[in-house]
Order: C-alpha cells, then sequence, then structure tokens
C-alpha cells in the first residue's frame, strides 16, 4: 500500500466520546492555618497535602512562628506597648496590671533583669 492516497480524510476526533464538563461546586472559604494550629503534627502532612500545600518545610516555618507569636499569659490584665521610645538619660515609668498580687515580677530589658537603681 499506499500511504497516501488517504492520508488527509480520516478524522478521528469524531470517534471520541464527548464528555460534560464538570461545574466546579464553589467551596467554603477554610482557614487551612486554623486548622493546621489546631491538628496534632502527626496529621500535618495529611491536612497539608488535602488543602493543597506541598512546601512542607516552609509550612513548618510558618506554624512555628504563629505559635510563637500567639503566646499569650494570664498573668497580666493590660498588655505593655511592645516599644517605648526615651531620651537616654530620662526617667521611664512602666506600669502593668497583674491578675494574682503576690506573684514576684522581674523587669527584663535585652533578657537580663533590671534592677531598681539610682540610675
Amino acid at each position: 500500500g499506499d500511504g497516501d492516497e488517504d492520508a488527509g480524510e480520516l478524522d478521528f476526533s469524531v470517534l471520541l466520546k464527548k464528555r460534560k464538563e464538570k461545574l466546579e461546586e464553589p467551596k467554603e472559604e477554610v482557614d487551612v492555618w486554623e486548622i493546621l494550629k489546631a491538628a496534632k503534627p502527626c496529621d500535618y502532612e495529611k491536612i497539608a497535602f488535602q488543602y493543597g500545600i506541598t512546601d512542607l518545610r516552609g509550612m513548618l516555618k510558618r506554624l512555628k512562628k504563629m505559635k510563637a507569636g500567639s503566646k499569650k499569659s494570664d498573668a497580666f490584665l493590660t498588655k505593655l506597648d511592645p516599644t517605648y521610645s526615651v531620651n537616654k538619660g530620662k526617667k521611664i515609668r512602666l506600669t502593668v496590671e497583674v491578675a494574682d498580687p503576690t506573684v514576684e515580677i522581674k523587669w527584663l530589658k535585652n533578657r537580663q533583669e533590671i534592677k531598681p537603681s539610682t540610675k
């Protein structure tokens, strides 16, 4: 046989079955990070892949930052501002309200205890 005579006339696309397009159902907005924060570490991988997170190392770093940032203390009734600015040589007075007045309080600056002095 000569293969050239019917080369352009066969159309196999007619023989293929047409599929109905599936309309994706609108999914509920889910905060994956809240689910992960509440989950056990052994379930992280399963949950991550279920919601399309493929960067597991990045996910773990983000979770670690979120958990570190969400540390709350029940000892204080009011929270201090994260930063204060004072001119050198000037005095500053910091006050907080504590839940238990009998608890011992230590003030720290750069992770070192500040002791009362004349400075």
